[in-house]
C-alpha cells in the first residue's frame, strides 16, 4: 500500500484547496497543479520501483514522490541534491553571501507583474558588476554568481528579496582569477537601488503613478536599498557553502514542523524573528493555503540563475577552477543509486536489490516475472 499522507500539513492543504476552489478564489492554474500534486505524494498512480530480496523473496514496492512546490518531503530532497551539485559546480575559493532587499512598497507591484522577479535577479548582478567595473577601472572584469529569489518573509506574507553567492575575487579579460577578499557590499546599496528602479521602469508600460513612485524611492532612501549581510556572510568551506545557501532553495514557506494547531478550520503556525522570538500565527484554513501558494513560481521560472563566469555559456572558460566538472548522469549511476535507496527487507533485514520501475499503478495481484516481458525488460538486459 502507498505511504499515508493523512498528516496535519496534507489535510491542511486539501482542506484550504477544497475551501479556496468553492469560493472562487482567482488561483493561478499553476498553484491548483501544485498542491494537487503534493496531495498525490507517494500515491500509486505517480508510479514505483520494486525491490526484492535475494534471500526470503519478498518485494516490496517503493512509491514516487510528487515533486511538488510546496511539498515538505520532496522539498528537501531536491534541497539535498541540489546541494551537492552546487559543492562541486563552486570555484574553489572562499565565498559570500548577502541579501538585496526592496522596499514594501515594490511589493505589491511585484506581485501583481511577476516577470519582474527575474528582472530582481538581473538587477542584482548588474549592481554587482558595476560596483567591480567602478572599483577596478583598469580592465574589463568578470564576476561570477549564484542568485535565488526568495519570495516570502518568515511569516508567509510576500516579501521578494535576492540571495545572492559571489566568489571572493573575479576574473580578468585573460582568465585569471583575481582574488578580493574585501567585497563593497554596503557600496552597492545605491548601485542596487539604481539598477532595480530604472529596470521595473524599463520593464513596465509608462504610468504616472509608478513614475511619482520611483522619484519618491529615490528621495526616501538617498542611501539606497538595504543589503544586509547575514551573521556567516563569509564561507571558505565548499560544503558548508553548498549546506548553508541551500537552505533558502526549494522549500515551502512553512514547513510541516511549523504547524502548531490544525481543528479543520483555522491554522496555528509559528515563526522565529531575527533574535530568535517564536512568534505564533492563526488564520483560517483558506487564507492559509492561499498565503502558502501564492509563493509558487509560475511555470518554468527558475527561482535559482547562474551569472557571470557561473552562467553555462562562460563557465567551461574558467572550469580550472572547478574542484572537478559536472557529468552526465549515466545508466550505471542511477542503478547504483536505486541500489543505496534500497529498502532493508521487513522479514530477515537485508538489504534489497532494485528489480524494476514501472510508470502508473500496479495491476491488483499482479506477480512480477508471470509475463515474458517482465524479463524483457531493457533494464534488466542492459549489460
Amino acid at each position: 500500500m502507498p505511504l499515508s499522507r493523512s498528516n496535519t500539513y496534507s489535510r491542511t492543504i486539501s482542506t484550504g484547496l477544497h475551501f479556496a476552489l468553492r469560493e472562487n478564489d482567482n488561483l493561478r492554474d499553476v498553484e491548483i497543479n501544485e498542491a494537487n500534486k503534493m496531495l498525490s505524494c507517494k500515491d500509486e498512480s505517480r508510479g514505483f520501483f520494486t525491490y526484492e530480496c535475494e534471500h526470503c523473496g519478498i518485494t516490496k514496492t517503493v512509491y514516487f514522490g510528487c515533486n511538488s512546490r510546496i511539498c515538505t518531503n520532496c522539498g528537501k530532497n531536491h534541497t539535498d541534491k541540489w546541494a551537492k551539485s552546487l559543492q562541486n559546480a563552486l570555484f574553489n575559493v572562499p565565498h559570500r553571501h548577502a541579501v538585496f532587499t526592496i522596499p514594501d512598497a515594490l511589493w505589491p507591484l511585484v506581485r501583481r507583474n511577476r516577470f519582474l522577479q527575474k528582472v530582481l535577479m538581473d538587477a542584482a548582478i548588474a549592481a554587482i558588476n558595476d560596483t567591480i567595473s567602478h572599483k577596478h577601472r583598469n580592465g574589463r572584469l568578470t564576476a561570477g554568481a549564484v542568485v535565488v529569489l526568495h519570495p516570502f518573509s518568515r511569516s508567509l506574507g510576500f516579501n521578494p528579496h535576492i540571495h545572492i553567492l559571489v566568489p571572493e575575487g573575479w576574473f580578468d579579460r585573460h582568465g585569471r582569477f583575481i582574488h578580493q577578499k574585501f567585497i563593497p557590499f554596503n557600496a552597492m546599496r545605491k548601485t542596487w537601488q539604481y539598477q532595480v528602479l530604472t529596470q521595473f521602469k524599463a520593464a513596465l508600460p509608462k504610468n504616472l503613478v509608478f513614475s511619482m513612485l520611483i522619484d519618491q524611492l529615490f528621495k526616501k532612501y538617498r542611501d539606497g536599498f538595504y543589503v544586509p549581510l547575514p551573521k556567516e556572510s563569509r564561507i571558505t568551506n565548499k560544503r558548508r557553502i553548498a549546506r548553508y545557501v541551500a537552505r533558502y532553495i526549494r522549500h515551502p514557506a512553512v514547513a510541516n514542523t511549523r504547524l502548531h494547531r490544525y481543528d479543520g478550520e483555522t491554522v496555528t503556525f509559528w515563526y522565529a524573528d531575527r533574535e530568535g522570538e517564536r512568534h505564533f500565527v492563526t488564520m483560517e484554513v483558506r487564507e492559509f493555503i492561499k498565503a502558502l501558494i501564492q509563493h509558487i513560481p509560475d511555470r518554468n521560472f527558475k527561482m535559482i540563475r547562474y551569472y557571470g563566469a557561473y552562467s553555462r555559456r562562460t563557465k567551461r572558460r574558467y572550469a580550472g577552477y572547478l574542484q572537478r566538472s559536472i557529468r552526465q548522469a549515466t545508466f550505471e549511476d542511477f542503478i547504483t543509486k536505486v541500489n543505496k535507496w534500497a529498502p532493508k527487507c521487513p522479514n530477515c533485514g537485508r538489504k534489497m536489490t532494485f528489480v524494476c520501475y514501472e510508470k502508473g499503478p500496479p495491476i491488483e495481484n499482479e506477480v512480477f516475472g508471470c509475463k515474458l516481458s517482465d524479463w524483457n525488460h531493457p533494464w534488466l538486459s542492459h549489460s
